[in-house]
Formats: C-alpha cells, sequence, structure tokens
C-alpha cells in the first residue's frame, strides 16, 4: 500500500488513515509517503511493515546507533531530536483529550538534555555469555553512558540469564542465575548536588543522567514552597524522598519493594533527613490509616498506573496538592479524570525526557483542589 503518514502514536508507529481504516506503520515519521505490506489485521485498523521510502519527511535523520536496524530499541533515532519532542508533547494533549477528556491548553513546560549517552542504567539479557538485548548480543548502544558501553565486551556472564549494570561512574552489576537467584556485586552511590544515594545495580533507580536534578527540582517545585506534611507512593530508594525531607515538616514514603526500602533507609540516614519515615507496604493498603492527613502527595507509580482505585483514595485523603510523576500518558490521562471528578484541577504539567529517540514519554502533573 501507499500511505501518507500524518502523526506518530504512543508506541512509536506511524499513523496513515486509508479507506480501509488506520494503519499503523513502524519507522515512520510524519510527512513521510511510503509503501507498506500490511502484516495483521484487527477489527478497526491494521500493522504493516515498511519496505520503501516514497518521500522523505523533512523531520527525518539519518539513524547513528549500529543496533537500530537490528534491535529495534530506539524507535524514533529516524527522526530529528528537536521534533521528536514536539510529537512527545503532541501526545500528551491527545491522550489527555482521548482518554481523560480534559482539554489542557496552557503550556507543557519541557526538561530535555543530550540525546546520547544519557543512561546510567541498564537490563541486558545473555546470549552464550555475552550480554545484549531481547534480540541478540551488541558491542555497545548509543544511549548508554561510556563506562557501561566499556563494560559490555568485558563480561562474560556465563549462565546467567539476564544482567543489571549500573554506572556510578564505577560499574556495578548483579547478575540473575537461571533459578532466579541474584549475585550481586558491590554496592555504588551516586552523587547528585548535596545528596548521595547507595543502591544496588537490580534497585529502580532514575536513568537519565542529565535529568537527575532537573527532574528533582522540578517535583519539589510543583510540592510547594512549604510542603508541610507530605505522602509519597511508590517511593523507592528514596530518590524524591529524600531531598523532599529537607523542605518540609514530615515525609512519610510508602515502597513495597523490602530491598528498596532497606536502601532508601540507609540513604536517608546517610544524608541525615531526619523528616523522613519509609514504610513498606502496598500504596492502597496505606491509605486507609486514619492518622494520614497530607498536606501533599507525591506518586511515582509504574507504567500501569496506580488505577482508579487507588486515585480515588488518595484524592479522599484531600490534600490541597498532588504530584503526580508518570512514564505512561495514557493512564496519567486516566487517572487524571478521576482526580478532576474528586474537586482537582491540572495546574501544571511537565514533560521530562528521560528516554531520547524512544516513545516513552515522562511527565510530572500537579494537581490542586478546588
Amino acid at each position: 500500500m501507499r500511505l501518507n503518514i500524518e502523526k506518530v502514536v504512543y508506541g512509536g508507529d506511524g499513523l496513515a488513515r486509508t479507506e480501509q481504516g488506520v494503519v499503523f506503520v513502524p519507522r515512520t515519521a510524519p510527512g513521510d509517503v511510503v509503501e507498506a505490506e500490511i502484516v495483521g489485521r484487527k477489527k478497526d485498523y491494521a500493522t504493516a511493515r515498511l519496505t520503501q521510502i516514497l518521500e522523505a519527511s523533512p523531520d527525518r535523520q539519518e539513524p547513528y546507533c549500529p543496533n537500530y536496524e537490528t534491535m529495534g530499541c530506539c524507535h524514533w533515532q529516524h527522526i530529528r531530536y528537536e521534533k521528536q519532542i514536539d510529537y512527545k508533547e503532541a501526545i500528551v494533549r491527545e491522550s489527555l483529550k482521548r482518554l481523560g477528556h480534559l482539554e489542557w491548553q496552557g503550556e507543557i513546560k519541557r526538561v530535555t538534555g543530550p540525546d546520547r549517552n544519557y543512561r546510567l542504567r541498564a537490563t541486558f539479557h545473555v546470549t552464550n555469555g555475552r550480554l545484549g538485548f531481547v534480540d541478540g548480543p551488541i558491542r555497545s548502544c548509543a544511549s548508554l553512558v561510556p563506562e557501561l558501553n566499556h563494560f559490555i565486551p568485558t563480561v562474560d556472564a556465563g549462565k546467567a540469564v539476564e544482567v543489571h549494570a549500573l554506572s556510578a561512574p564505577e560499574v556495578v552489576a548483579s547478575f540473575v542465575l537461571p533459578d532466579g537467584t541474584m549475585q550481586r556485586s558491590r554496592h555504588a552511590t551516586i552523587a547528585l548536588d548535596q545528596l548521595h544515594y547507595r543502591v544496588t545495580a537490580d534497585t529502580f533507580f532514575q536513568a537519565n543522567r542529565f535529568l537527575l536534578s532537573s527532574f528533582i527540582n522540578e517535583v519539589i517545585e510543583q510540592a510547594g514552597p512549604q510542603p508541610g506534611h507530605v505522602l509519597e507512593l511508590y517511593a523507592g530508594t528514596g530518590f524524591f524522598s529524600i531531598p523532599l525531607g529537607r523542605v518540609a515538616m514530615e515525609v512519610i514514603a510508602i515502597e513495597s519493594n523490602r530491598s528498596a526500602v532497606r536502601q532508601a533507609r540507609e540513604n536517608a540516614a546517610a544524608n541525615k533527613t531526619r523528616k523522613l519515615r519509609f514504610v513498606e507496604g502496598q500504596a492502597d493498603a496505606t491509605l486507609h490509616s486514619p492518622d494520614l492527613k497530607p498536606d501533599v502527595v507525591v506518586l511515582d507509580p509504574p507504567r500501569a498506573g496506580c488505577g482508579v482505585k487507588t486515585t480515588e483514595h488518595i484524592a479522599a485523603l484531600k490534600p490541597r496538592r498532588i504530584v503526580y510523576v508518570s512514564c505512561n500518558p495514557s493512564t496519567f490521562a486516566r487517572e487524571a479524570a478521576t482526580l478532576v471528578k474528586q474537586d482537582y484541577s491540572l495546574t501544571r504539567l511537565t514533560l521530562v525526557d528521560q528516554f531520547p529517540n524512544t516513545y516513552h514519554i515522562e511527565t510530572v502533573g500537579l494537581f490542586e483542589r478546588q
């Protein structure tokens, strides 16, 4: 089929409209005229494989990563970086409108950095002892910091099936064996402004080294100049909790992962954050305590979001501000709609481009009680 690509969508594909319905084509850009072969059909759309670019979009560039064709990791590396940000902002606005029925007319602040060598942590699959991604071994990756690229060819992963690696900037690693057990190397300490985070390679930590301080500052600003009593959900190892503990009267941080809670408590002690208390538990289960009376709630849930019920329980606490850190515009839009129904207004929205050259979108949204 000859297709005119209209836009790109969350998930990375280009979208074309035809008389037979919508067609999604990977590795395309708005303005492309392409030839594509249909490879799958659903009730209301089809998927296609790009066979030839007949007319190239002016937004295109030559991919520079050697893994672009073979691994498919950087979905948008064929698109100029400044246009990627435009596309991501459009996706956020469209998601809010289509899924949340919210018309966001305000500014979307952009937090961006260099689009190469930004990742300080990665998870590698293992093939015959060599590190790589799902489709096989690699020699290097354009998104990884130089220390991790130097690490890749030096490792014999042995019988491991997966390897987590983190550069701080020295590289530490955790090896996942076939039976699920893990062999860890030493801890790493990530220094960030006046803070120090001690973590292991397999513990979640924000990945983009260029945006760490800006990301924290955005959350602190949205929490307000006098945040008072703060409740943080999905707190991890304290990435936001510890700096919040320096400006708030009190921070109660909830995290379900036992290892992360242990590291978070160690980090709080090392940074002398005394107004911070970590609680191990599921987010929703902890929201029913009658003693919880937060002025501000900060949450950073996984890609699936926190769900409608948890969102309603957060709103029922009646904090004056809710700062929602999201890595999925679809779930963010649905849960934003729930908060609006509970008398909250979305008053500030920021796009943090954690993962350049991919379709992944991180946002920080501020909801204030009416």
